[in-house]
Formats: C-alpha cells, sequence, structure tokens
C-alpha cells in the first residue's frame, strides 16, 4: 500500500473510531475486549474473503495477512467466536408495515385500523402470524408496547402509534441495530472503493454544511424526520411488493435497503474561542 494511501487510511480509521470508542467506553467495553473482537474480524474477513478460489483456508495463511501469529489464528478459530450482527430483517419492524400496507388491516382512509389481540377476523394475533411466523402475538405486543410503537386502550383494542420500529439505544435491540447500520454504511462504501468489484457501484451520497447557524438546527432536525420517514416508507412499500413468496422459497432473493441518517458535530464558534 502506498504510503500517502496508508496515511489516509489511517486519519479515516481514527476518525470512525471515536464514536465507536465513545459509545464501547459509555457501555463498559475495555479496550482488551475491544483488541480481541477485532483479532477475531481480522482473521475471519482474511479466511472468507481472501483465501485464493480453489484453495482451502489455512491459519498460515490467515497469519501472514493479518499480521496475527499462528497460534492467535488457531485459537480465534476453534473458539468459534461470531461477531456478525444479524442481519435478518427485524420482525417487528415487519409487522409494523403489514399494519400500515396490508389492505386487510387498513381502513378506507389507508390508515391503520385498531386491532383486537385476538377474535374473528382480523386481529392483532392475524397480523402476527402473517408478518412474524412464530412470534407469539403476546410477546411481539409487549415489545412494541416497550418501544412506544402500539397502545392498548381501554377498550381493548390496539392502535398503532408509529411504523418505525425505534428501540433505545442502551438496550440489547438497539445495540444490534447499532451494529448492523454501521455494518451496512461501511459495505457500501467497501464495495465502492473496492477495484476489484463486481458490478456497479452502490449508491453513496451526502450533504453537509460547515456554517449552519445553531438556532436553525432544530427545523432541519425536523426537516430530515419528516421527509427521510416519507422517503423510507415510500421505498419499504415498494421492497414489500418485490418481496421473494415464501411459498418461491428457491427464488433467487438477497437482502437490500437504504439508510438515511441526521448528523451534527460541535458548534465551530465555540470550539475556536
Amino acid at each position: 500500500m502506498k504510503g500517502n494511501l496508508k496515511s489516509r487510511l489511517t486519519t479515516a480509521c481514527r476518525h470512525l473510531l471515536r464514536p465507536l470508542v465513545s459509545l464501547l467506553l459509555r457501555y463498559g467495553m475495555a479496550y482488551g475486549e475491544f483488541a480481541e473482537v477485532v483479532k477475531s474480524v481480522y482473521a475471519e474477513v482474511a479466511r472468507e474473503n481472501f483465501t485464493p478460489k480453489g484453495d482451502k483456508p489455512s491459519d498460515s495463511r490467515v497469519a501472514i495477512i493479518t499480521g496475527l501469529t499462528r497460534k492467535e489464528v488457531k485459537r480465534l478459530r476453534e473458539a468459534g467466536i461470531d461477531t456478525k450482527a444479524s442481519s435478518n430483517v427485524n420482525r417487528a419492524t415487519r409487522v409494523l408495515s403489514g399494519w400500515y400496507q396490508d389492505a386487510e388491516f387498513t381502513g378506507d382512509d389507508g390508515q391503520p385500523l385498531p386491532l383486537r389481540l385476538e377474535g374473528t377476523g382480523i386481529s392483532f394475533s392475524t397480523l402476527v402470524r402473517r408478518y412474524s411466523g412464530d412470534m407469539p402475538p403476546k410477546t411481539m405486543l409487549e415489545e412494541l408496547h416497550r418501544v412506544h410503537a402500539v397502545d392498548r386502550a381501554d377498550d381493548g383494542y390496539i392502535h398503532v402509534l408509529s411504523r418505525a420500529y425505534l428501540p433505545d439505544y442502551d438496550d440489547p435491540s438497539g445495540i444490534n441495530e447499532f451494529g448492523v447500520a454501521l455494518h451496512d454504511l461501511v459495505a457500501t462504501i467497501d464495495h465502492n472503493l473496492n477495484p476489484q468489484r463486481e458490478g456497479a457501484l452502490y449508491f453513496q451520497r451526502m450533504v453537509a454544511n460547515e456554517r449552519v447557524r445553531v438556532r436553525s438546527l432544530p427545523v432541519f432536525r425536523r426537516i430530515v424526520g419528516e421527509r427521510g420517514q416519507q422517503l423510507l416508507e415510500t421505498l419499504d412499500d415498494w421492497l414489500n411488493l418485490h418481496e421473494v413468496d415464501d411459498a418461491k422459497a428457491d427464488d433467487k432473493h438477497a437482502r437490500t435497503g437504504v439508510g438515511i441518517y441526521f448528523f451534527q458535530d460541535s458548534d465551530q464558534s465555540e470550539t475556536k474561542k
């Protein structure tokens, strides 16, 4: 790797790691624990992605590529550490999307209908079975109520409050969402920067301005939230229309999607004083 390119990559890694390390320290993950995770991922990626076609992966080759010792590579392989975040579509998200999209669960105005937990005809249990497989309806109700996506009225009807499943980032579901989102963004950038990539570039854009008035930011956050949610719902509708039916599970299919995020650095005028 050319010196200038490696220097730029080092700078980019430091920039990437700052918010990540902040999060790790907040939740009590010490350097040694994180270093062990990094070692295991280095070995895993080298074994899976950098073994020549037709060759069997070997500890020696992984050690050469990663700079780890063969002893460390062997230990990590035998430990079988899984550092991959789940890539399964969140069941709660599927249930909420179905509630907003499925004509059987919406009224004449296109809005989601209030549902009873059980009963003849449509019900919350029917919705869960259709869009979440074998997940117990009561368990799903508890989870959606916990993240304030639904509310249960005194008359027993369940009302949906949000199409988005947004767990707090201090619980296991939120931490998992963090891992999946960060993985997907970096994987897209890795694809685009790979000179040996197969296929076209993936769409990846951002807009930023370093001199925005701080007092204007609440308006911008609202615009991002409202229009971003509208765009995501439109794209979610398209994805659901083109989803492989369970009865045709042998059809070729892939996980795909789009992420939108808001970011804000500190007030530059204050930091320069």
